[in-house]
């Protein structure tokens, strides 16, 4: 089976590059050519499995709300910035984008392009043994961490799945009372998580409630995102929090934790995570896009882990900035907490 490809370009020149570039590759398909930005999100709404973009095509309201939906994709995705003329920071984050430049600042290289497209390629392709095309992945890259962030957090997100009711149950009680907006982002179906938030409300004595599609609760209050599908957050014009529902089709885990903190990072919020036990590594990218603008990522030790996957995957790629005991973990929100209520959170009750 071929991989599906997108391309998205305004220039005939540069398409002629790509085009040669992938009839080379035998088990890669063409399936999308656009010429604008706006064609270029419908495409990506339809997942291909490696998509191909002109930086060219980032100006104007569409062209940033095509390079928004690039900083969260979770397939790999390749801009081409072939006049060396940078492609801003919001797409450094996600370790699913790699970026080809030309040589020269101003001056359209088709040559570098040709050359490093077919090599970044090459680079995220996987082939089973047979030779067939496999599904693409993120290349392993350690986070480039900034300065770490010293201000005040905008909201708390926890990742967990499983072994995370038996973790957090008895957990919570020991959590202050939350001064941040507090997400859980429990893998588990939907039936299941109202419940669930019954339960940690009972066994904490913490206002807890389960969120949807909508305004986020504000601070005083823990949230659980409804389970079995996916969300994005947004922040408002008038700052608000909301998640707004979200389509991923190929994603086995429901909420996904990646698109939450990459969504976050692509709004601009100041998120302090912590990733618990959990089998895969869900949380490990949007963790990583977040670390790389130096916000605070906590990962469980794994060998307090029911399944360790989830926190080792976020530490393998230095996403984490502490490796801590479930206790020390809620002592560092606590912190969070403390810090907030001395400098006042930023996001307006709802």
């Amino acid at each position: 089976m071929k991989l599906r490809v997108s391309l998205a370009t305004g220039s005939a020149f540069l398409s002629m590059v790509i085009r040669q570039t992938i009839s080379q590759l035998r088990d890669l398909s063409l399936i999308q050519e656009d010429r604008d930005a706006a064609a270029a999100q419908r495409t990506l709404h339809d997942r291909p499995g490696l998509a191909i973009i002109d930086a060219g095509l980032f100006g104007g309201a569409a062209g940033a709300e095509l390079k928004r939906m690039l900083a969260v994709r979770h397939e790999p995705s390749i801009v081409l910035d072939a006049r060396a003329s940078g492609v801003g920071e919001e797409l450094a984050g996600n370790p699913s984008v790699h970026v080809v430049s030309g040589r020269q600042a101003g001056e359209l290289d088709l040559g570098s392009i040709e050359t490093d497209l077919r090599r970044v390629i090459d680079q995220i392709r996987k082939l089973d043994r047979s030779g067939a095309a496999g599904p693409l992945a993120a290349l392993p890259r350690q986070v480039q961490r900034k300065i770490p962030y010293a201000g005040t957090l905008d909201l708390i997100v926890i990742g967990v799945s499983t072994g995370g009711p038996a973790l957090l149950t008895p957990l919570m009680k020991y959590f202050d009372k939350p001064t941040l907006p507090t997400m859980i982002v429990q893998h588990m179906p939907e039936s299941e998580t109202a419940g669930y938030a019954v339960r940690l409300a009972e066994a904490s004595g913490h206002a807890v409630t389960e969120a949807a599609h909508g305004p986020l609760p504000g601070q005083g209050t823990i949230c659980v995102v409804r389970g079995g599908q996916d969300y994005r957050l947004v922040r408002t014009a008038a700052g608000q929090l909301h998640l707004r529902s979200a389509h991923l089709p190929d994603n086995p885990f429901h909420p996904n934790i990646d698109e939450i903190l990459l969504s976050a990072a692509a709004s601009g919020l100041a998120v302090g995570t912590a990733i618990l036990t959990g089998m895969g590594s869900d949380g490990a990218i949007g963790a990583a896009a977040l670390a790389e603008r130096g916000y605070p990522v906590l990962a469980q030790r794994p060998d307090t882990c029911a399944v360790a996957g989830m926190p080792q995957s976020a530490v393998d790629c230095g996403a984490a900035s502490a490796v801590q005991t479930p206790e020390s973990i809620v002592a560092t929100i606590n912190k969070w907490y403390a810090k907030a209520a001395e400098g006042g959170s930023p996001i307006p009750e709802k």
